[in-house]
């Protein structure tokens, strides 16, 4: 981004600032982050970064920058900046003192995750918010949570958390890592950490509404999960098949061309009532089993998904949004990477990217988004800040 970049992106709006940079060193983005939040009373910075900086002079530099100021983030699958989707990047928003008050906290080691620990420190958090919020806070609050993608552990910490939250909605994301499947951390108190979980708590007088939903639409070709290891996520077997070359054969595809972007492109889901909930594959291993981003387990029943639209959905759907509050002044996006390796394979992609830009979308590429107590795939969630904020001295 240049310096006329920069200053574009500065500012939509009185409660928040954002932008960010697509330099390559850790330190100079980081400043560069830091020049476009500038804000006089800074309630709390999330930010969203390539997992190819140098994360320990990232780290380093955004505490020299932001001192005292909360910051959060995560690396990502891919980030999604003012400017739309923008991979190789560093990006975040500033949220006001005047319009949010932010209450956090981190889980670690989540290999070790404790429901009823989970549970105490949110309704902690919430006692601490509701001493301090400027709005009644059951109906003007909404939860964020970023947590490590390589964790397995969504499903879990989400649930409890949603149990703790007691109607306040939660949208989140999880972290990633360009599809290497080996590196991906949240960052809480200055510095990176892996395996845990950041939440939090935002109380606000700006209109608000959360959103979660996708653009895929059921077929009749189903598969039965007959086999499957649930606490590593892996499918061995589909219908007492192999699963690699079951889906292949679903799918109309061969062995030779699985990839992110076959998976990408021949989506499945599982079905609760009316509604399909995304189930995506995240690698196919040597013994032709199936690893998933989302829950999978023996007896689960998933349905072939084509293609309704990426694009006509998310526009029909920020239609709706703005009749209700008005023009976003942020959109806090989490975006599965799929929805993206879709986008790029089907030749859409500037269209998604100028969608978001044009919505003002910050926020990045996930390994899973999460929605009150569901860890799901494929689809677009987020919060729609509106403009139209009370103000409060």
């Amino acid at each position: 981004m240049n310096a006329v970049e920069r200053q574009q992106l500065n500012t939509y709006g009185p409660a928040v600032t954002y932008g960010g940079s697509d330099h390559t060193n850790a330190a100079t983005a980081a400043q560069e982050l830091y020049q476009t939040l500038a804000m006089a009373n800074p309630a709390c910075v999330l930010f969203f970064c390539c997992v190819d900086y140098d994360r320990n002079e990232l780290s380093r530099t955004l505490a020299e920058l932001f001192g005292d100021i909360p910051v959060l983030g995560c690396t990502t699958a891919g980030e999604i900046s003012p400017l739309g989707l923008s991979p190789g990047s560093i990006t975040g928003f500033c949220l006001s003192a005047d319009h949010f008050v932010v209450e956090t906290t981190i889980l670690q080691n989540l290999a070790t995750f404790s429901e009823q620990v989970a549970y105490d420190t949110v309704k902690s958090m919430l006692h601490r918010l509701e001493r301090r919020a400027i709005a009644p806070v059951a109906h003007n609050s909404f939860a964020l949570s970023l947590l490590d993608g390589m964790s397995i552990s969504e499903e879990l910490v989400l649930s409890a958390l949603n149990e703790a939250l007691s109607g306040i909605p939660l949208v989140g994301g999880s972290a990633g890592d360009n599809l290497h499947f080996r590196d991906t951390h949240v960052y809480y108190d200055k510095q990176f950490y892996s395996n845990a979980a950041v939440i939090i708590l935002v109380n606000t007088l700006c209109p608000f509404t959360v959103l979660s939903g996708h653009h895929l639409v059921a077929e009749r070709e189903k598969m039965v999960v007959t086999k499957a290891d649930p606490e590593k996520r892996i499918a061995h077997e589909l219908n007492a098949e192999p699963a690699a070359l079951e889906y292949c054969r679903v799918m109309d595809i061969s062995l030779d061309e699985l990839s992110s972007t076959s998976y990408a492109l021949h989506p499945l889901s599982v079905q609760v009532g009316d509604n399909y909930f995304a189930r995506s594959v995240q690698q196919v291993n040597d013994d032709l089993s199936l690893t998933f981003f989302c829950a999978i387990d023996t007896g689960i029943v998933l349905t072939k998904m084509r293609d309704g639209g990426l694009v006509e959905e998310f526009e029909n759907r920020m239609e709706q949004v703005v009749s209700e509050i008005g023009e976003p002044q942020l959109i806090i996006g989490y975006d599965c990477i799929h929805r993206r390796i879709e986008a790029e394979g089907k030749g859409i992609y500037s269209e998604l990217s100028d969608l978001y830009q044009r919505y003002k979308v910050v926020g990045f590429n996930t390994y899973g988004e999460h929605s009150d107590a569901m860890h799901v795939n494929h689809t677009f969630t987020g919060v729609v800040i509106g403009e139209s904020c009370e103000f409060s001295a």
